[in-house]
């Protein structure tokens, strides 16, 4: 059965309004439509990080009940969520909404009224070991295979890709004990693309530069013809591997 919703998560890489203040493009050109399918609900926000997205992804997951799309685009890897809203009685958001218009009952909150108190932790001498890429790449491949399962167990559909991450990071040492067998379980799933097929690598070979290659080089943010490459990209791929079958 064909969903007929897609839910998109990831940073500024995948974020319409971050890339159209860059240079002109139309929502249509943004790079998940060409794998999209039904209404879009877009959760990227610039500088998300990767593990909010799972959070909201596996939020997502356990709270639609009808078949859905996940699309989750990771960007910038080294980051840490926060969440930002106060403790215990000083937090502000309820389980309803306070300002629902009368006559009207209380609007339940949900998962979109917590996205403005997402962020992510500066790296310090307090967090340092928290970064620690082993870690993180570890912690990321268990996400990525406790997610597919997930999503295979409620019947939704997922696919998960790599925007600026690639094979010339050797900070992600797929060898090590801690790594090694989650690695190697998520990228023996057909739904996740390696960081041999971001979106970094398809435009770095087709020659196509970020729009802020002066600031950024290659690591930078694609616009209209790049967004467009890839998403026919991943599309292709889809078909190859008969995901949504």
């Amino acid at each position: 059965m064909m969903p007929n919703q897609t839910i998109v998560y990831g940073d500024s890489f995948s974020n319409y309004k971050f890339i159209s203040d860059l240079s002109p493009i139309s929502q249509d050109q943004m790079w998940f439509n060409y794998v999209a399918t039904g209404k879009i609900i877009d959760r990227t926000k610039t500088g998300q990080s990767p593990f909010t997205m799972f959070l909201q992804a596996t939020h997502d997951v356990v709270s639609y009940k009808e078949p859905t799309r996940l699309i989750l685009a990771l960007g910038a890897c080294t980051r840490l969520p926060t969440y930002t809203d106060g403790w215990y009685k000083n937090e502000q958001l309820k389980d309803v909404d306070p300002t629902t218009p009368l006559p009207d009952p209380a609007r339940p909150t949900n998962l979109t009224d917590c996205e403005p108190y997402f962020d992510r932790v500066k790296i310090n001498k307090h967090t340092e070991a928290q970064f620690h890429p082993t870690l993180l790449w570890a912690t990321i491949y268990k996400e990525i295979i406790n997610l597919s399962h997930m999503c295979q167990t409620h019947q939704h559909q997922l696919i998960i890709v790599h925007m600026n991450t690639d094979s010339k990071n050797s900070w992600i040492h797929k060898k090590h004990p801690l790594i090694k067998p989650l690695c190697e379980c998520a990228e023996n799933l057909p739904n996740y693309f390696t960081e041999q097929e971001s979106c970094k690598v398809v435009c770095e070979e087709a020659n196509i530069k970020p729009l802020d290659f002066n600031v950024y080089k290659w690591n930078g943010h694609h616009g209209s013809e790049a967004q467009q490459l890839f998403g026919r990209y991943i599309s292709n791929k889809t078909i190859e591997k008969q995901l949504w079958n």
